[in-house]
């Protein structure tokens, strides 16, 4: 290895710890596109890399990019709200209409290509997260902080090697580390139905690490017509120990395991149109799939004696968010408008995080958002530099429901705004 690719890969390892501070949740808790360029296009581009976000997008990808270094810095701001009637002292909600505070997140990402000759070297750093909820009141009846919600963020440094297999076809490899933070406030309300209350909620930040894979494929077709697939392994993260009472399985959760399949079409020389499909596979996650749609005594004081068993809070089956697996549509367009610069646009739509039984628990977090509109572009402004802009828009979205544990509809809703700026450098 180079000087320069010890220095960028140094740099990628500090700054994967500093997007552990940040929140990017559109699809769920995962971003809804990684990389300006794909941003500009709503995350489409499985099949056509523009950036070292491919790393993370495709790593079959990376072997396109030559010498580059690309760094970008979002800023991300999700709207989030609940409000409900209540329904009397089974209700278990003290404050019937709240905000989310804390609006605005800031998310860098970063990469960095090697071009090896018969096959490249890369690293990407990409962050997840927004799971966050700020509320300045106390939410559940029961909860003695000054504050109510949750925050967790993710962290993923991959480590790629491309080849060519053939005249048309790409593969590539990406081991992952992960890192992931977490923390709870207000949720003494719970302690009734936790297997260890004292694990439950406001023990502060903790910390936990963990790893997986990502695989690549790239297949041209011709000059006009290529197609893409990636599958990213569930990421096998350590239990969050401070939060043992809440998570299942004694605070496990890990990272969900993604597919996506995606095709690019050049009608013309300036004029490239992307699609993809993904799956993120929530429902494999027991704290986050998990139902808490059921009759339990911390939740419903109608209902006498407690529960301590392996469906309480922090139990081998413990309930959780109720999430589902989401499907992800992406359409995106790329039009060079001159040699310097280039326009972008598109539109994703994502299926319900979870179904209107399912809205106590995701007062934490609601994740209702499911139509995206983004639009950027690309400023060459020398041989090897160029800036990269992206802004993407998450329509407003409600998911109202009932949950057996509160008598009257809860109303949870959302919408979002980001602005990416992004730097390439070639050498």
């Amino acid at each position: 290895m180079t000087k320069t690719f010890k220095l960028v890969l140094m740099s990628g390892v500090a700054a994967s710890f500093m997007a552990a501070g940040t929140a990017n949740a559109t699809n769920g808790y995962f971003s809804n596109g990684y990389g300006t360029a794909a941003k500009g296009m709503a995350g489409a581009g499985v099949a056509s890399p523009e950036d070292t976000q491919a790393g993370t997008n495709n790593p079959a990808g990376m072997r396109a990019l030559g010498n580059r270094v690309d760094a970008s810095v979002a800023v991300f701001s999700p709207r989030r709200a609940y409000s409900t009637a209540g329904a009397g002292p089974a209700a278990f909600i003290n404050d019937n209409d709240q905000k989310s505070s804390q609006n605005i997140f800031l998310v860098p990402s970063f990469g960095l290509n090697y071009d090896m000759g018969e096959y490249s070297l890369g690293v990407t750093m990409s962050a997840n997260g927004g799971m966050n909820t700020n509320y300045q009141t106390n939410v559940f009846t029961g909860g003695t902080s000054d504050a109510t919600g949750i925050n967790l963020e993710q962290a993923l440094l991959g480590f790629t090697y491309s080849r060519n297999l053939g005249a048309s076809n790409t593969f590539g490899i990406t081991p992952t580390i992960a890192a992931q933070r977490f923390k709870a406030t207000g949720l003494q309300g719970f302690k009734a139905i936790s297997t260890d209350p004292n694990k439950l909620t406001d023990n502060g930040l903790d910390y936990s690490y963990g790893y997986g894979l990502r695989l690549g494929w790239i297949g041209e077709v011709n000059d006009q017509l290529s197609f893409g697939a990636m599958a990213q392994s569930r990421m096998y993260m350590q239990k969050l120990k401070k939060y043992a009472g809440l998570f299942a399985g004694g605070g496990e959760f890990d990272i969900p395991a993604t597919v996506s399949l995606g095709a690019t079409f050049k009608p013309t020389e300036k004029l490239k149109v992307s699609a993809d499909a993904e799956r993120i596979f929530y429902g494999d996650v027991e704290s986050i799939s998990n139902s808490h749609n059921t009759p339990t005594s911390g939740f419903n004081r109608n209902i006498p004696g407690t529960t301590t068993g392996s469906s309480s809070l922090g139990g081998s089956n413990g309930i959780g968010f109720g999430w589902d697996d989401m499907n992800v549509f992406k359409l995106g367009g790329e039009y060079a408008y001159s040699k310097a610069m280039t326009l972008r646009a598109g539109v994703s739509h994502n299926s319900a995080a979870f179904s209107n039984t399912e809205t106590l628990f995701n007062i934490l977090a609601p994740a209702t958002v499911n139509t995206h509109l983004s639009f950027g572009g690309t400023y060459e402004f020398a041989p090897n530099m160029s800036l990269s802009m992206a802004y993407t828009h998450a329509f407003a979205a409600n998911i109202t429901g009932t949950n057996v544990n509160h008598g009257s509809p809860i109303d949870l809703k959302m919408y979002q705004d980001d602005l990416e700026v992004g730097f390439k450098y070639e050498f």
